[in-house]
């Protein structure tokens, strides 16, 4: 009886989130030159989140706003993804997912939207095929075109604006010439939305010249010419976010909202962000070091549920370090951080 009671309250308690992002699947059908799936592919463990263990987490999501059905794979892949999606529209949430857009067949498309998913974001690496395939080994632009397209059309037929169509450019310095042409292609497949996001995670060395952050020759040009897109992205009601160019070392910031969201990976590990996930067993380079990747967790769905893991109080202690109304002073605050986030390239601002 007295369990339960606990159960309950951990219900009614649970925490006031942003946004919960769920990792279904370390499964990828691409082969991206960028990514640790890759780079990291003789050692990846590959695993799908069983519906069980996704189960466990549900209704400790009372009061999050958004489920973000995304880790270091392909979520697509896994299943029971429908049925995940389906469980947390039942709880009345917000649910989002990213894709490389190779599995979105007809089917898909409208099982989604008759799903009623709310955001599906598509990952791009360059608005042309040559460069973006180039990039994002494995997945195929055309194709992925032709799947968004016909996701326009099916959307047109069924009268409905969802799934909302945001596109995700990961921004290098061999693909941001053609950033340029990204307006003309969101309006082209209705996309209202485009996120652009620098190589924060660079596991192979050889890919430090890839990030413009990096390149502080030109940083004034790809500031002018981002802030320029953004201005014309406002003109056609298009958002248009981006970070960069350059780092500050000073930074005691964290884009990835580590104080009001959190990760739970695949295994049922509730960590800050993917950057910490213990997925991750391999090394990174930072600046002109290498360092080891090592995960981050404070406790597993499987046997606590989140609400006894977001109020344990290490987990409290390390979100206080990122409390934007904080009054301690920055070098306190960065001397107290794991070595991960004072060595990472987002809090940097890239």
């Amino acid at each position: 009886m007295f369990e339960w009671v606990k159960r309950q309250l951990d219900k009614i308690g649970s925490p006031n989130l942003d946004w919960v992002q769920v990792e279904v699947t370390t499964y990828c059908n691409g082969a991206c030159v960028y990514c640790p799936h890759t780079l990291m592919r003789h050692r990846w463990a590959n695993r799908h989140m069983p519906i069980e263990l996704f189960c466990k987490l549900v209704p400790f999501l009372r009061n999050t706003d958004l489920v973000y059905l995304q880790g270091w794979g392909e979520p697509l892949l896994n299943n029971d993804f429908f049925e995940m999606v389906r469980i947390c529209k039942d709880q009345g949430k917000r649910v989002g997912f990213t894709t490389n857009g190779m599995l979105l067949t007809e089917d898909t498309i409208r099982t989604l939207i008759d799903l009623q998913l709310d955001i599906i974001g598509i990952s791009l690496a360059g608005t042309t095929a040559k460069t973006h395939n180039q990039i994002r080994k494995g997945t195929d632009f055309n194709k992925v075109i032709s799947h968004l397209e016909r996701l326009c059309k099916i959307q047109i037929e069924k009268k409905t604006r969802v799934p909302a169509l945001h596109l995700a450019y990961l921004m290098l310095k061999s693909n941001f010439h053609e950033l340029k042409e990204i307006l003309p292609f969101a309006k082209r497949i209705g996309a209202k939305q485009i996120v652009v996001s620098n190589l924060t995670l660079i596991v192979d060395p050889k890919l430090l010249e890839e990030a413009i952050f990096n390149d502080t020759v030109h940083t004034d040009y790809y500031r002018n010419a981002l802030d320029e897109i953004r201005h014309r992205a406002g003109c056609e009601n298009i958002i248009f976010e981006y970070h960069g160019p350059g780092l500050d070392d000073a930074s005691i910031c964290c884009r990835e909202n580590v104080h009001r969201a959190c990760v739970i990976n695949v295994e049922g590990e509730v960590v800050p962000c993917v950057l910490t996930n213990p997925v991750l067993s391999s090394y990174y380079t930072f600046k002109d070091q290498s360092l080891p990747l090592r995960g981050m967790s404070f406790g597993n769905i499987r046997s606590e549920s989140l609400t006894r893991i977001w109020n344990k109080k290490e987990y409290a202690r390390f979100r206080d370090l990122f409390d934007p109304e904080t009054r301690r002073k920055p070098e306190q605050i960065r001397s107290q951080m794991p070595q991960c986030c004072v060595k990472c390239y987002k809090r940097l601002g890239a």
